[in-house]
């Protein structure tokens, strides 16, 4: 009998430790009475306006969201959250990323948007774990090279800054699945952006595209393409080869026709042609469009 009881010690052990660590704390409070427990803190919208030095004693934490707050810059000893894997600083008041993220060599995923920020530390590729990086609503004229070093990207979003072009380096981030470049300055993209052979989500609406570059077409692994509110007057004839596409966003641009090679999209489900008030349709595509979710 003893056993079974001593293998039910140990599973009840396992998932409270499991449970432990997925226990979300929302209080600095209710966290410092149990310091070594805490593994995810979240601090949101507290009108923080720097951290409290008792912040030392998370040892244990891996994920820390401080979005929301009034920070402009970091304590020297957070680098004693050595577990730490996942940071938001979103919605500060930070006019750089501080260096002292440069030195948490753990982080897989980083969001910096909503902040007032156009460079980057030189030091910051030394983040080579890191997998999803978040530059939403700053100031950033282009994607600065240090992103380029940090081969392990997964996703990387750009939404809403000053961006005029991608260099040609973008080509490096061959591990990319997503890439979110929305509301820039764009009206090309460079070559090299057919190297992302695992992209699978590709979003460039409120830019300045009059066409879609030909080397999108190449991406054979992309299922979502977002081209809303561009300036769009065609469509490359060979839009066909994307045949893993399965939501194409068109709406707000001036296209007068489609390709005829889009009926080659069999797993395309859903479709948005809305205000392309020139755009008229061939039996074909139209045929093929029906039963497509607009």
């Amino acid at each position: 009998m003893k056993k079974p009881l001593l293998l039910l010690s140990f599973y009840f052990i396992a998932l409270t430790g499991f449970s432990q660590k997925d226990k979300v704390y929302s209080s600095l409070e209710e966290a410092l009475k149990t310091p070594d427990s805490v593994y995810i803190l979240s601090l949101n919208n507290k009108k923080l306006n720097q951290l409290p030095e008792e912040f030392v004693q998370f040892t244990n934490l891996t994920s820390l969201n401080l979005s929301g707050n009034k920070l402009s810059d970091l304590p020297e000893n957070l680098i004693q959250l050595k577990k730490l894997v996942e940071i938001d600083l979103s919605n500060n008041k930070f006019n750089t990323l501080p260096e002292i993220i440069t030195r948490l060599g753990n982080l897989t995923e980083l969001d910096f948007s909503g902040n007032n920020c156009s460079v980057l530390p030189a030091n910051f590729s030394n983040l080579t774990h890191l997998k999803i990086f978040y530059l939403n609503n700053n100031k950033f004229a282009s994607i600065p090279d240090a992103v380029f070093k940090l081969t392990e990207l997964t996703e990387l979003y750009l939404y809403g800054n000053l961006l005029k072009s991608v260099s040609e380096n973008i080509g490096k981030l061959t591990n990319l699945t997503e890439l979110g470049l929305g509301g820039n300055l764009l009206f090309t993209l460079p070559e090299s952006i057919s190297n992302l052979v695992n992209l699978r989500y590709l979003t460039l609406p409120y830019n300045q595209f009059m066409t879609l570059p030909k080397t999108i077409t190449t991406l054979h692994s992309l299922e979502v393409l977002d081209l809303n509110r561009n300036k769009l007057n065609a469509l490359p004839d060979n839009m066909g080869n994307l045949t893993n596409l399965k939501e194409l966003y068109l709406e707000g641009n001036k296209l007068p026709s489609l390709p005829e090679s889009i009926t080659s999209l069999t797993k395309l489900t859903i479709i948005n042609l809305k205000e392309n008030n020139a755009l008229k349709f061939s039996p074909s595509i139209k045929s093929f469009i029906a039963d497509k979710k607009i």
